[in-house]
């Protein structure tokens, strides 16, 4: 068996609409289509969605990356909206990193290639 490209993450999430605004008001993701608990959102690459329900949003299920290509003035804007990094940029030689935390505890990192 081949697989294809990755097509889409989501993550669980326990309250749709906190958390669509919080992409929106922290990364600047807009939302797209809903149906019903499943909302997708705006962005390029692979479909990036959050779904409502009794999922396992109670532990770290996934880490989503989303690039971006100055990491420290994205930080700062984060930081601006009040969201503070899990912890301390991380630099892997190929790219720098920094994880957020959304409502539920999802966690997104913010990833800018250095190689």
């Amino acid at each position: 068996m081949r697989i294809g490209r990755m097509d889409t993450v989501f993550f669980w999430v326990s309250d749709l609409d906190r958390s669509v605004e919080w992409y929106r008001h922290v990364l600047g993701i807009e939302a797209g289509p809903r149906f019903g608990d499943w909302q997708i959102m705006v962005g390029e690459g692979p479909t990036f969605a959050l779904h409502q329900g009794g999922g396992p949003h109670q532990a770290v299920n996934a880490v989503v990356a989303f690039a971006v290509a100055d990491l420290d003035n994205c930080l700062k804007e984060v930081e601006r909206s009040g969201i503070s990094p899990l912890g301390a940029v991380t630099d892997t030689g190929v790219s720098r990193f920094a994880t957020l935390a959304d409502p539920d505890g999802n966690q997104v990192q913010l990833i800018q290639k250095t190689v």
